[in-house]
């Protein structure tokens, strides 16, 4: 996988950059939530402590980070989007004159919208993805940090947390992220008949209506627009697997467990309201964490399809030895 993304930015350069970029990026989420539980805590503790005007301070102290870091986020995000956007441009550029110097019986064993497929839905795979490599080092940092403070404040719920994060993270690898690359294939595969019905169904329109052949290209249209649909819904079918996974058997669950572990030290006298909210705060930072690094690797995975397609096109041997 890692492999076939050096060989992409090789292509378009800037990897430096890139790299450079996420790691700018990585620390966003975790910054925030080091804020939450330290204003949460802090702020219920000075609640039960009767005391205004430590309350105060600390509502303006998170304020003033929440804005510093949204600003940072902006900053650094407007750079990565533009960024980002030119490596696609660039990378469309260089993958039309790749193919541009193919020879003819090569282009022909494709069809017409297999090579729109690589030239538009393939080019935006690596970078376009909402969830992707970016997001992905932001959960590990996020997750990391997370969970080596839980550790420290409070090891009861970093235990408990791990009994119900490893799990999940391990049966959406199984049974959603190992198919995704082959399912994806499939449907850009059936992208591109798609998009060559399209195309005949538009540029044999005035030949149709002389030979009444009309209701032939849009059955064959619709056959290839169902076949599609399917393909797409086998992907769907296993985002909403993954989703379930995580709300109902893991999510939930482990909340309601660390609650009643929990409620019983804040009876004895051992934990306070407000250290038990910071220590949920990062069991929501290793959870969340843990399902935006799922998310992206099952994105990542989809668009693998994609990119090992344009590598494939872009390492050709060319009739004037480009390669």
């Amino acid at each position: 996988m890692w492999y076939e993304l050096k060989k992409l930015l090789k292509i378009t350069g800037g990897g430096k950059r890139f790299a450079i970029l996420l790691i700018l990026r990585s620390p966003v989420d975790l910054c925030m939530t080091v804020i939450q539980a330290a204003y949460l805590q802090n702020a219920f503790n000075a609640v039960e402590q009767n005391d205004a005007g430590r309350l105060h301070v600390v509502c303006f102290t998170f304020m003033a980070a929440g804005l510093c870091i949204f600003l940072y986020n902006g900053i650094v995000w407007g750079i990565y989007s533009s960024f980002v956007v030119r490596m696609e441009s660039r990378l469309r550029v260089k993958l039309f004159q790749k193919i541009s110097k193919l020879s003819y019986e090569r282009m022909e064993e494709e069809t017409q919208g297999e090579w729109l497929t690589r030239l538009n839905t393939d080019v935006q795979m690596p970078f376009s993805q909402p969830i992707h490599l970016p997001h992905a080092v932001n959960a590990i940092l996020r997750i990391l940090v997370s969970a080596v403070i839980l550790w420290i404040i409070n090891p009861c719920v970093f235990g408990w947390v791990l009994v119900f994060a490893v799990p999940h993270v391990y049966i959406s690898q199984l049974f959603v992220g190992s198919a995704m690359t082959g399912l994806n294939k499939k449907a850009l595969e059936a992208a591109a008949r798609n998009t060559e019905e399209l195309s005949a169904l538009i540029t044999c329109n005035a030949i149709a209506l002389i030979y009444d052949g009309q209701d032939y290209l849009m059955k064959r249209f619709e056959k290839s627009s169902l076949e599609l649909l399917r393909t797409k819904m086998k992907l769907w079918k296993r985002h909403a697997l993954n989703a379930a996974l995580a709300i109902l058997p893991f999510g939930l669950s482990g909340y309601l467990v660390l609650l009643l572990v929990s409620g019983s030290k804040i009876a004895a006298g051992h934990l306070t309201f407000g250290d038990l909210t910071a220590a949920f705060q990062y069991r929501l930072g290793v959870i969340t964490g843990a399902n935006m690094l799922i998310n992206c690797l099952i994105s990542i995975q989809t668009s693998m399809a994609g990119i090992h397609r344009i590598n494939q096109t872009m390492y050709e041997k060319t009739e004037d030895s480009d390669g």
